[in-house]
């Protein structure tokens, strides 16, 4: 190597030793390192310090630990760090020594230096703070340490984030030659990433809330590490285009541009940042826009009478490979569209037996069908399930890993066909996933059958809906007796304890009991019902046909809550208190569905809905159950807010809606839906509830389930047959 090169990267070296010293010797990264350091243990309790409810009492372990401190410290350290980075390269400006220090050594390559010292100190923040908690867990918390999580959150999160930081203030600084717009601009940087619903755009912490006990990291974190790769290439744009605008000599913007630009490597690395950051937005491969409204497009000339899924999923590459066939009644059209999954490719399509070609746009596919009354459709497709846009780590309606299947009807994994649905659908078929993972199918299952490592689990049942999921993992099965009923509950052999004392399997009893006793019998006697526990990738619960989801929170609190529990009585005294009746209120909502829902097709028309109804009921039970003063909690809440809706300004002032931003507008219209469905019904029952008393209130509902079971039920019909007016049952 020539001599004049080793000289160069010596005198590098020396340039870089010196500034870490002098940095060290300032006392001031000092200060922020233990600050980091504190961050990050505070940050350790930050799920009960959030405003989510769900994340309150959540077990600890070390993805729970590893991931609140991190997200905690990040949010507190980017900011600092990148405050420490601008006042460091701001600080030969104020001392007015910036000329002096210019005339000795090339002040271009010192700022470069500067900022590599910089991010020295983060790598030393990152390492004494993942130590830190390590110790805390172990020591103090005596939990078991699995390093994975450290070594995921604090290198490809929390580092990143102060690194993030550090280039692009540095980059705005030397493009503005300014501290206070340098560090405004992050500021406002830093608030739009902790905000935005895009997870491209969480710099910050990333779009996650926790990293399931379920599931484990693998759904998300593929999206997060393309996030950080994104914002690699992001930042370093921002720092390069910083570098090009340099100032030079005293020269102005323009001039210090020209010298600059001379630099091949330089304009090399912008061209990279550039076409980097453009084509990774751009082709980001997991999240679509899910299309959810989907009545409006529906042909009601065909009807859908039939669908039988062959669907094998390959869990370690995360993908699907299906068959499936519908049967469609068709009265004068001469094509049918489906909703799809974009990260699902076609192999082929058939109609009748015969192989057509069809027309394909971004979530759409539309299928050309001959003049005949009985249609058969086979479409056969296979790759990876694309998650909604929006919702990565909190509202995922599907997504496949190795420990884990979740998929939601409206996902549409299994393309859904815009034509009405039959009075009775015929859906019988098999999913075949890898043998240690337990899958609950809807319907009854027939049977099972082992095929090399793959299980295959055959299931049948009429529905009177296409909406079909899938749901799957590490399961341990308890089979909970219920006079004639049979309830299959599914959930994670690590949760079993708390199960066990939070007696979850007694509530569930005595929902069933409750709902029986004042609804009916439940819908079916062949389909068992079925409760699976999921991830917390998708909050709240879900229930379709004879099977309930719920989410994992529910199931693994922390031991401080089996106090709430002594002799089968309620200890009522603080926040546990209502996690837990909020935990048991959402259950017993979905357990609702099974008649309001599944039982009784209940046609939406707003506010009038089965959720409405759903509502209701869980109320009902936990009034039942716990008494007027935990269940008053909830009514409380539901009017509180039902009278914020409706003194929003844009809400009241249609007219104005058209005004405003599109996204904004349609957040309104979302949020007031959901006020109306979950809020506004369930009061409204109540108002009715009152006029009538509550006993024949209940004995109406009674009439009305068994009047409309299997059948459809609109608000004017389900008023008629209560005997109530739409005005008694006004809320003000």
């Amino acid at each position: 190597m020539p001599t004049y090169i080793v000289c160069w990267r010596r005198n590098n070296m020396d340039l870089l030793k010196n500034e870490i010293k002098l940095m060290f010797k300032s006392k001031l990264i000092m200060l922020l390192i233990l600050v980091s350091c504190v961050a990050v243990t505070i940050g350790i309790n930050s799920l009960n310090m959030s405003n989510d409810f769900d994340l309150f009492y959540i077990r600890r372990s070390s993805s729970t630990i590893a991931f609140g401190a991190v997200k905690f410290g990040a949010s507190i350290s980017a900011l600092l760090f990148g405050l420490f980075t601008v006042l460091a390269l701001d600080k030969d400006k104020r001392k007015r020594s910036k000329e002096i220090i210019g005339s000795n050594i090339d002040y271009h390559k010192l700022m470069i230096i500067r900022i590599l010292a910089i991010v020295f100190y983060e790598v030393i923040a990152t390492i004494i703070g993942m130590m830190a908690v390590i110790a805390i867990q172990k020591f103090v918390f005596s939990i078991p340490v699995n390093i994975f999580y450290y070594l995921f959150n604090y290198w490809i999160i929390f580092f990143p984030s102060l690194l993030f930081s550090t280039l692009i203030v540095s980059g705005l600084y030397l493009l503005t030659d300014s501290l206070d717009i340098s560090f405004i601009t992050l500021g406002v940087l830093f608030v739009k990433s902790l905000t935005s619903n895009n997870y491209l755009f969480t710099w910050v912490q990333t779009n996650l809330d926790i990293i399931s006990d379920f599931a484990g990291i693998q759904p998300v974190g593929k999206t997060i590490i393309y996030n950080r790769l994104l914002w690699i290439f992001i930042s370093v744009l921002i720092f390069g285009v910083g570098l090009l605008f340099k100032r030079r000599y005293e020269f102005h913007l323009k001039e210090s541009f020209f010298i600059n630009v001379k630099s091949r490597a330089l304009i090399i690395l912008v061209v990279i940042a550039v076409l980097g950051s453009g084509f990774t937005y751009i082709k980001e491969p997991y999240t679509m826009e899910l299309i959810r409204n989907m009545e409006n497009d529906i042909d009601e000339n065909i009807s859908l009478t039939g669908l039988r899924p062959e669907i094998v999923f390959d869990n370690e590459k995360g993908e699907i490979y299906g068959r499936v066939l519908y049967d469609f009644i068709n009265k004068g059209s001469d094509s049918i569209k489906f909703h799809t999954n974009e990260g699902l490719s076609i192999d082929y399509i058939k109609v009748n037996g015969e192989e057509i070609e069809y027309n394909r746009t971004k979530g759409e596919v539309e299928v050309f069908i001959p003049n005949m009354k009985e249609i058969e459709i086979m479409i056969s497709y296979g790759g990876k399930v694309k998650t909604d846009k929006n919702g990565v780590g909190r509202g995922m309606p599907g997504y496949i890993s190795k420990d884990s299947i979740y998929l939601l009807e409206n996902s549409n994994w299994i393309f859904r066909p815009l034509v009405k649905e039959g009075d009775s659908i015929n859906i019988s078929g098999y999913y075949s996933a890898p043998e240690y993972l337990t899958v609950v199918v809807p319907g009854r299952l027939i049977g099972t059958e082992i095929e090399g490592q793959l299980k295959k689990w055959i299931f049948e049942y009429n529905s009177h809906t296409a909406d079909i999921g899938a749901f799957a993992g590490r399961y341990e099965k308890h089979e909970i007796s219920f006079e004639d009923m049979n309830i299959e509950f599914y959930y994670s052999p690590r949760h079993k304890e708390y199960v066990q004392n939070m007696k979850i399997e007694e509530y569930i009893k005595d929902m069933m009991k409750y709902y029986i006793e004042n609804i009916g019998d439940y819908y079916s006697d062949i389909y068992p019902l079925k409760i699976a526990e999921v991830a917390l990738y998708k909050r709240g619960g879900h229930s379709s046909e004879n099977v309930i989801t719920i989410s994992e929170n529910m199931l693994n609190r922390d031991k401080n809550m089996y106090s709430l529990i002594e002799d089968e009585n309620t200890q009522y005294r603080g926040m546990d208190i209502d996690v837990f009746m909020s935990d048991l209120s959402l259950i017993a909502h979905e357990i609702a569905h099974q008649w309001w829902g599944t039982g009784v097709k209940v046609v939406e028309d707003s506010p009038w809905s089965s959720e409405g109804l759903a509502q209701y009921f869980s109320y009902k039970y936990i009034q039942s159950e716990f008494g007027d003063m935990e269940s008053s909690l909830f009514l409380s809440r539901w009017e509180s807010r039902v009278r914020e809706l409706n003194n929003y300004y844009y809400l009241n002032n249609s007219e104005m809606l058209d005004k405003i931003n599109e996204k904004y507008r349609k957040s309104l219209e979302m949020e007031k839906l959901q006020s109306e469905l979950y809020y506004l019904m369930p009061i409204k029952l109540l108002k009715g509830e009152e006029v009538l008393g509550e006993k024949e209130f209940l004995k109406g509902i009674e009439k009305v389930y068994k009047n409309y079971l299997y059948k459809d039920l609109t608000y004017e019909e389900f008023l008629k047959e209560m005997n109530l007016s739409e005005e008694a049952m006004e809320f003000e």
